[in-house]
């Protein structure tokens, strides 16, 4: 026997020894042995001492056997009973040992995972992430970590987490893998539907061109998100810090509404209030944004920060202008239609009130438009009426109003006139200008304009009473001078003499139809 373990046993022999004359001496029970010789004596106390050291023996043995089941059954409690799947795998990746949570997960019998390879169970498209996790297990001597799916017979893939370290036996020279599953899918599925829903919200803030800043009144810093540096082009290191700075960046014609309507709302905060303005993005373009505006108290309740929603409607900005541009400019020509027109010339007509000057318009009508249109078809009439209106933008100035009210008749209303010789001048400039031939699709066309004219405030105090009074002086010039002028006058006591050298009487315009004027032929 080895000499070591016999002294290691001393202390231990000595100590029970010990125990046992203890228990001796205190058994009062045990009679008296008088007629013994003293070998005899000593031969019976080692005897009873032997004993007594036998059942303290047996009552440490059965201790233990005890501790050991508790220990076994708190094993089962931890390993068997766990909520995670325990695993234990040789070298070649079969599965040793396994515990009930293993087993669940697997949806497998404990007896059939044994001698079963786990890479069964691995979703296929994740065979690779598990190879890799072996090899680093392998290489190196620390735990490793792996998410992956598993299938199950007839269920979806599920996602685990394997965590493993290698284990050195003493027993063998094998060394196993213990692997932990962690079920993860619920996680999983809950960060792939929140990653799902925040590609959806970026989509949504891409097209609707959304974004976010926030500004603390109470220290006039501001803060942008990644969206607003991308949406206006700057660099982190040009991003405005103050509200000032910001500011800045601002249309010079909305900086003081802007900073006044944010120091407003600062003070009362609203629940939701609105503001649009034109910010200089990187590019140097001013372009078209509109925040809402929401309060952001802290938990006492004092406003904290003001979260500004920001939008890029530089489009739909755009679109309504264009959709405006539309709805008052005539789609063929490109000039004022009516209702533009008696907007823009009531502008014109309380600016000559004020000034005490002189207000005309002329009532533009093509007189051999019809044989055209029906000589040679719509399209070239078409033409023809955009070549018209090119002619007149040219004959007047930036000031004067040019309109179309439809078919060929044109209004041109002439503001800041000395007297009735500058309205008659302009007409006879335009007339030299309409009157050429007009070179359309290898036809030469030729198509007269005859003009009436009306002066405020002598014939009219409106605008519609000066179109009805040119309409009039229209009607005659057609009749009596085609291609002239003629001035509207409501009495024959001074009468005016266009062009044409015919007076105007001024009856109003009926129902009469002058005669159709001959077609216009292509030039010989």
């Amino acid at each position: 026997m080895d000499d070591r373990n016999d002294d290691a046993l001393v202390p231990r022999s000595t100590e029970l020894r010990r125990l046992a004359e203890s228990r001796l001496m205190a058994d009062e029970s045990l009679p008296e042995e008088d007629f013994a010789s003293e070998p005899a004596k000593r031969l019976i106390h080692e005897l009873r001492v032997h004993q007594i050291e036998l059942e303290l023996q047996n009552d440490e043995l059965r201790r233990t056997q005890e501790a050991l089941e508790r220990s076994r059954t708190r094993y089962f409690d931890l390993y068997d009973l766990a909520p995670v799947g325990y695993l234990t795998l040789d070298e070649a990746g079969l599965i040793q040992e396994a515990n009930l949570a293993a087993a669940k997960l697997l949806d497998t019998s404990r007896d059939t995972l044994v001698s079963t390879r786990l890479t069964r169970f691995i979703f296929p498209e994740d065979q690779d992430i598990y190879y890799h996790f072996r090899h680093q297990l392998g290489s190196a001597d620390e735990p490793q970590s792996c998410e992956l799916r598993l299938r199950r017979v007839e269920a979806h893939p599920f996602w685990v987490r394997l965590e493993a370290s290698l284990v050195t036996t003493t027993a063998s020279n094998h060394t196993p893998y213990r692997i932990v599953l962690v079920d993860i899918d619920a996680r999983k599925r809950s960060e792939q539907e929140l990653s799902e829903a925040q590609s959806r919200l970026r989509l949504v803030t891409e097209i609707g061109e959304l974004t976010f800043w926030e500004w603390d009144p109470k220290t006039d810093e501001v803060f942008f998100a990644p969206e607003w540096w991308r949406q206006t082009g700057y660099t982190l290191g040009e991003l405005p810090l103050r509200l000032n700075e910001w500011a800045r960046l601002l249309h010079p014609e909305d900086q003081v509404r802007i900073l006044d309507h944010l120091s407003r709302f600062a003070e009362t905060p609203a629940t939701l209030t609105e503001i649009q303005y034109r910010l200089r993005c990187k590019d140097g373009d001013y372009r078209w944004f509109m925040a809402r505006l929401t309060a952001l108290p802290m938990a006492e309740g004092p406003l904290e920060r003001v979260l500004l929603v920001h939008q890029d409607v530089t489009r739909s900005k755009l679109s309504a202008d264009r959709a405006v541009h539309l709805a008052q400019h005539d789609h063929l020509t490109g000039l004022p239609s009516r209702a533009l027109l008696e907007q823009l010339a009531n502008h014109m007509l309380a600016s000559a009130r004020r000034s005490g000057n002189l207000l005309a318009v002329l009532f533009f009508d093509l007189d051999r438009f019809k044989a055209v249109n029906d000589t040679y078809g719509h399209l070239v009439g078409d033409r023809l009426l955009r070549a018209v209106a090119r002619r007149l933008r040219e004959a007047f100035r930036e000031e004067d109003l040019v309109a179309r009210l439809g078919g060929d008749e044109f209004i041109v209303v002439l503001a800041n006139l000395g007297d009735a010789a500058d309205a008659e001048h302009a007409a006879r400039d335009a007339l030299k200008v309409l009157t050429p031939a007009y070179q359309l699709d290898g036809l030469e066309l030729h198509c007269l304009s005859s003009i009436g004219i009306s002066l405020f405030p002598r014939d009219g105090q409106t605008i519609e009473e000066l179109v009805q009074r040119a309409d009039v002086a229209l009607y005659q010039a057609k009749h009596t001078s085609p291609g002239g002028y003629h001035f509207y006058h409501f009495t024959t006591a001074e009468p005016l003499r266009g062009a044409g050298g015919n007076i105007l009487c001024g009856p109003p315009r009926n129902t009469h139809t002058p005669a159709t004027p001959d077609p216009v032929g292509p030039a010989r």
